[in-house]
C-alpha cells in the first residue's frame, strides 16, 4: 500500500475493486477452457472458478468491519492461495496445456496472481492498521 493508513471502508472497497477485476480475469481465462489439454489443468480450471466465487461472496455481502474478524481475513487468503496457486499453474504448464503462453488467458491468469497479491496486502495493511491480529 501508499503508506498512508488505510481505513478499514477504504480497504473494504479496494478489496470488493480488486475482486471484480480477479472475476473479469478469471471469465478470460475460463474461455480458453475449451483449449486447455491437460486433465489436471481443466480441474484447476474449476477450482479457480469456485474459489473466484467464494471470493465475491465473502467481499460482496458484509460490511467492512467483518475485515476485522481474522476468521474473515483467513478465509479471503484460503481463496486467494486457491486462486493465486491454480493461475500460476496454468501459466507454468503453457504451452504444453494447450494455453498459449503470451496469449490472452495466460496473461489474465497472471493479472488474477497480481491482483491477489494486492489483496494479500490490503488484508495486511487492515491487520497492522487496526492492531487486530
Amino acid at each position: 500500500m501508499s503508506g498512508v493508513p488505510l481505513t478499514v471502508e477504504a480497504a473494504h472497497g479496494e478489496l470488493r475493486r480488486l475482486t471484480g477485476s480477479i472475476a473479469a480475469h478469471g471469465a478470460r481465462v475460463s474461455e480458453a477452457g475449451p483449449s486447455i489439454t491437460d486433465e489436471d489443468d481443466v480441474k484447476m480450471l474449476g477450482y479457480i472458478t469456485v474459489s473466484i466465487e467464494s471470493l465475491q461472496e465473502l467481499t460482496g455481502t458484509g460490511t467492512p468491519a467483518d475485515l476485522l474478524s481474522r476468521p474473515h481475513r483467513h478465509a479471503i487468503r484460503n481463496c486467494l492461495n486457491a486462486i493465486k496457486g491454480g493461475a500460476q499453474l496454468l501459466v507454468e504448464g503453457a504451452p504444453d496445456n494447450g494455453l498459449e503462453p503470451d496469449g490472452p488467458a495466460a496473461r489474465a491468469a497472471e493479472a488474477m496472481a497480481e491482483d491477489s497479491d494486492a489483496i494479500l496486502a490490503c488484508l495486511d495493511a487492515v491487520r497492522v492498521e487496526s492492531g487486530s491480529e
